[in-house]
Protein backbone atom coordinates (compact mmCIF):
# COMPACT_ATOMS: atom_id res chain seq x y z
CA UNK A 1 0.00 0.00 0.00
CA UNK A 2 1.23 3.47 -0.90
CA UNK A 3 0.03 6.75 0.61
CA UNK A 4 -0.82 9.22 -2.15
CA UNK A 5 -1.96 12.13 0.00
CA UNK A 6 -3.01 13.13 3.49
CA UNK A 7 -6.33 14.75 2.62
CA UNK A 8 -7.38 16.15 5.98
CA UNK A 9 -7.86 15.39 9.64
CA UNK A 10 -9.95 16.74 12.47
CA UNK A 11 -9.17 16.57 16.17
CA UNK A 12 -11.92 17.61 18.57
CA UNK A 13 -11.46 18.02 22.32
CA UNK A 14 -14.70 18.39 24.29
CA UNK A 15 -14.75 20.05 27.70
CA UNK A 16 -16.54 23.02 29.35
CA UNK A 17 -14.46 26.06 28.43
CA UNK A 18 -15.77 27.96 31.47
CA UNK A 19 -13.90 25.55 33.75
CA UNK A 20 -10.48 26.57 32.43
CA UNK A 21 -10.95 30.31 31.88
CA UNK A 22 -9.20 32.45 34.50
CA UNK A 23 -11.56 33.58 37.27
CA UNK A 24 -10.28 37.11 36.84
CA UNK A 25 -11.57 37.11 33.26
CA UNK A 26 -9.86 37.28 29.89
CA UNK A 27 -9.36 40.08 27.39
CA UNK A 28 -10.61 38.58 24.12
CA UNK A 29 -8.62 41.00 21.99
CA UNK A 30 -5.36 40.17 23.75
CA UNK A 31 -5.99 36.43 23.48
CA UNK A 32 -6.82 36.61 19.77
CA UNK A 33 -3.78 38.75 18.99
CA UNK A 34 -1.44 36.49 20.97
CA UNK A 35 -2.68 33.26 19.35
CA UNK A 36 -2.62 34.86 15.89
CA UNK A 37 0.97 36.06 16.35
CA UNK A 38 2.31 32.84 17.88
CA UNK A 39 1.00 30.59 15.11
CA UNK A 40 1.03 33.04 12.20
CA UNK A 41 -2.66 32.76 11.40
CA UNK A 42 -3.66 34.72 8.30
CA UNK A 43 -7.27 34.90 9.47
CA UNK A 44 -8.41 35.54 13.02
CA UNK A 45 -11.76 36.29 14.68
CA UNK A 46 -13.28 39.69 14.01
CA UNK A 47 -15.00 40.69 17.25
CA UNK A 48 -16.94 43.41 15.45
CA UNK A 49 -18.37 41.18 12.70
CA UNK A 50 -18.21 37.50 13.67
CA UNK A 51 -20.98 35.83 15.67
CA UNK A 52 -18.69 34.51 18.39
CA UNK A 53 -21.51 33.09 20.51
CA UNK A 54 -22.71 30.97 17.59
CA UNK A 55 -19.58 30.20 15.57
CA UNK A 56 -16.87 30.41 18.20
CA UNK A 57 -13.42 31.91 17.70
CA UNK A 58 -12.13 30.77 14.29
CA UNK A 59 -8.51 31.05 13.18
CA UNK A 60 -7.33 29.91 9.73
CA UNK A 61 -4.12 29.30 7.76
CA UNK A 62 -1.53 29.09 10.51
CA UNK A 63 1.60 27.04 11.13
CA UNK A 64 3.29 25.17 13.94
CA UNK A 65 6.76 23.68 14.38
CA UNK A 66 6.38 19.89 14.64
CA UNK A 67 9.06 17.20 14.31
CA UNK A 68 11.59 19.69 12.93
CA UNK A 69 9.24 20.79 10.15
CA UNK A 70 6.52 23.34 9.51
CA UNK A 71 3.09 21.84 10.14
CA UNK A 72 0.21 23.72 8.52
CA UNK A 73 -2.93 24.38 10.57
CA UNK A 74 -5.88 24.80 8.20
CA UNK A 75 -8.30 25.92 10.90
CA UNK A 76 -8.43 26.23 14.67
CA UNK A 77 -11.67 26.93 16.51
CA UNK A 78 -12.46 27.66 20.15
CA UNK A 79 -16.02 26.91 21.27
CA UNK A 80 -17.77 27.04 24.62
CA UNK A 81 -17.61 23.24 24.76
CA UNK A 82 -14.10 22.63 23.44
CA UNK A 83 -11.50 22.97 20.68
CA UNK A 84 -11.33 21.79 17.06
CA UNK A 85 -8.20 21.58 14.87
CA UNK A 86 -8.21 20.89 11.12
CA UNK A 87 -4.93 19.91 9.47
CA UNK A 88 -3.36 17.19 7.34
CA UNK A 89 -2.72 14.60 10.07
CA UNK A 90 -3.86 14.08 13.64
CA UNK A 91 -0.41 13.75 15.23
CA UNK A 92 0.55 17.33 14.39
CA UNK A 93 -2.94 18.54 15.30
CA UNK A 94 -2.73 16.99 18.76
CA UNK A 95 0.73 18.46 19.32
CA UNK A 96 -0.61 21.87 18.28
CA UNK A 97 -3.61 21.53 20.60
CA UNK A 98 -1.34 20.62 23.51
CA UNK A 99 0.86 23.61 22.74
CA UNK A 100 -2.13 25.99 22.68
CA UNK A 101 -3.31 24.69 26.04
CA UNK A 102 0.15 25.13 27.60
CA UNK A 103 0.52 28.59 26.03
CA UNK A 104 -2.80 29.89 27.39
CA UNK A 105 -1.99 28.55 30.85
CA UNK A 106 1.42 30.19 30.89
CA UNK A 107 0.51 33.55 29.36
CA UNK A 108 -3.15 34.04 30.31
CA UNK A 109 -3.41 31.97 33.52
CA UNK A 110 -5.91 29.48 32.12
CA UNK A 111 -6.68 26.83 34.73
CA UNK A 112 -6.15 23.07 34.70
CA UNK A 113 -9.00 20.88 33.49
CA UNK A 114 -11.66 19.88 35.97
CA UNK A 115 -13.39 17.71 33.37
CA UNK A 116 -10.96 15.53 31.45
CA UNK A 117 -11.26 16.44 27.74
CA UNK A 118 -12.69 13.77 25.45
CA UNK A 119 -10.84 13.66 22.15
CA UNK A 120 -12.41 12.56 18.87
CA UNK A 121 -10.67 12.02 15.55
CA UNK A 122 -11.37 12.00 11.84
CA UNK A 123 -8.64 10.97 9.38
CA UNK A 124 -8.88 11.20 5.58
CA UNK A 125 -6.14 9.87 3.31
CA UNK A 126 -5.78 8.70 -0.28
CA UNK A 127 -3.93 5.42 -0.89
CA UNK A 128 -3.13 2.99 -3.65
CA UNK A 129 -3.44 -0.65 -2.68
CA UNK A 130 -1.02 -3.23 -4.05
CA UNK A 131 -3.81 -5.80 -3.92
CA UNK A 132 -7.35 -5.09 -5.20
CA UNK A 133 -9.78 -4.71 -2.25
CA UNK A 134 -12.55 -6.52 -4.14
CA UNK A 135 -10.65 -9.74 -3.40
CA UNK A 136 -11.89 -9.40 0.19
CA UNK A 137 -15.27 -10.72 -0.99
CA UNK A 138 -15.15 -14.31 -2.22
CA UNK A 139 -18.50 -14.09 -3.98
CA UNK A 140 -17.94 -10.63 -5.50
CA UNK A 141 -17.93 -11.91 -9.09
CA UNK A 142 -21.36 -13.47 -8.56
CA UNK A 143 -22.66 -10.28 -6.95
CA UNK A 144 -21.37 -8.01 -9.71
CA UNK A 145 -22.82 -10.35 -12.34
CA UNK A 146 -26.22 -10.26 -10.62
CA UNK A 147 -26.13 -6.45 -10.72
CA UNK A 148 -24.61 -6.04 -14.19
CA UNK A 149 -26.82 -8.43 -16.17
CA UNK A 150 -30.16 -6.61 -15.70
CA UNK A 151 -28.43 -3.26 -16.23
CA UNK A 152 -27.06 -4.44 -19.56
CA UNK A 153 -30.54 -5.53 -20.61
CA UNK A 154 -32.15 -2.27 -19.48
CA UNK A 155 -29.66 0.01 -21.22
CA UNK A 156 -28.74 -2.17 -24.19
CA UNK A 157 -25.02 -1.92 -23.48
CA UNK A 158 -22.40 -3.53 -21.29
CA UNK A 159 -22.47 -2.14 -17.73
CA UNK A 160 -19.75 -4.12 -15.91
CA UNK A 161 -20.19 -3.10 -12.29
CA UNK A 162 -17.19 -3.44 -9.98
CA UNK A 163 -16.32 -3.00 -6.33
CA UNK A 164 -16.43 0.71 -5.41
CA UNK A 165 -16.89 1.18 -1.68
CA UNK A 166 -16.50 -0.49 1.71
CA UNK A 167 -18.42 1.20 4.51
CA UNK A 168 -18.67 0.55 8.26
CA UNK A 169 -20.75 2.30 10.92
CA UNK A 170 -21.99 1.55 14.43
CA UNK A 171 -25.45 1.65 15.93
CA UNK A 172 -25.56 5.14 17.42
CA UNK A 173 -28.99 4.45 18.93
CA UNK A 174 -27.37 1.97 21.32
CA UNK A 175 -24.32 4.04 22.19
CA UNK A 176 -23.98 5.75 25.60
CA UNK A 177 -21.57 8.20 23.95
CA UNK A 178 -22.87 11.75 24.50
CA UNK A 179 -21.62 12.87 21.08
CA UNK A 180 -22.04 9.90 18.68
CA UNK A 181 -22.33 12.20 15.68
CA UNK A 182 -18.61 12.97 16.08
CA UNK A 183 -17.63 9.32 15.52
CA UNK A 184 -17.90 9.07 11.76
CA UNK A 185 -18.06 6.07 9.44
CA UNK A 186 -15.06 4.03 8.33
CA UNK A 187 -15.02 4.01 4.53
CA UNK A 188 -12.85 2.90 1.64
CA UNK A 189 -14.11 4.15 -1.71
CA UNK A 190 -12.65 4.53 -5.18
CA UNK A 191 -11.10 7.89 -5.94
CA UNK A 192 -13.25 9.78 -8.41
CA UNK A 193 -11.71 10.37 -11.83
CA UNK A 194 -9.08 7.63 -11.47
CA UNK A 195 -9.13 4.40 -13.55
CA UNK A 196 -10.18 1.38 -11.51
CA UNK A 197 -6.99 -0.55 -12.35
CA UNK A 198 -4.90 1.92 -10.32
CA UNK A 199 -6.59 0.72 -7.10
CA UNK A 200 -6.62 4.27 -5.74
CA UNK A 201 -9.03 4.85 -2.85
CA UNK A 202 -10.19 7.68 -0.63
CA UNK A 203 -10.26 6.42 2.96
CA UNK A 204 -11.85 7.99 6.02
CA UNK A 205 -11.84 6.77 9.61
CA UNK A 206 -12.80 8.08 13.08
CA UNK A 207 -9.29 7.49 14.43
CA UNK A 208 -5.79 8.93 14.56
CA UNK A 209 -3.92 9.03 11.24
CA UNK A 210 -1.33 6.49 12.39
CA UNK A 211 -4.06 4.06 13.52
CA UNK A 212 -5.90 4.59 10.23
CA UNK A 213 -2.81 3.61 8.24
CA UNK A 214 -2.25 0.54 10.42
CA UNK A 215 -5.85 -0.63 9.88
CA UNK A 216 -5.61 -0.18 6.09
CA UNK A 217 -2.38 -2.18 6.06
CA UNK A 218 -4.08 -4.95 8.06
CA UNK A 219 -7.00 -4.97 5.63
CA UNK A 220 -4.63 -5.24 2.67
CA UNK A 221 -2.88 -8.21 4.26
CA UNK A 222 -6.27 -9.96 4.38
CA UNK A 223 -6.62 -9.65 0.59
CA UNK A 224 -5.83 -12.94 -1.11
Amino acid sequence: MRIINYEASRVTALFPLEEVLPLSGINDRELIDAVTKRYGFLRSPDLAKDDIAKDGYKFASGHFSFQNAVFIISEFSIFRDGLVVLAATTDGSEAFMDDVIEFTRRVFSFRDFETAPRRYFQSQIVVEFDRPPEKLLKTLSEITAAVSEPLSEIYGMEVPMEFARLDFDFDKMRSPNPAPQIVHRFIIERRLGVPFNKQRFFCAAPMRTENHIEVLEKIERLIR
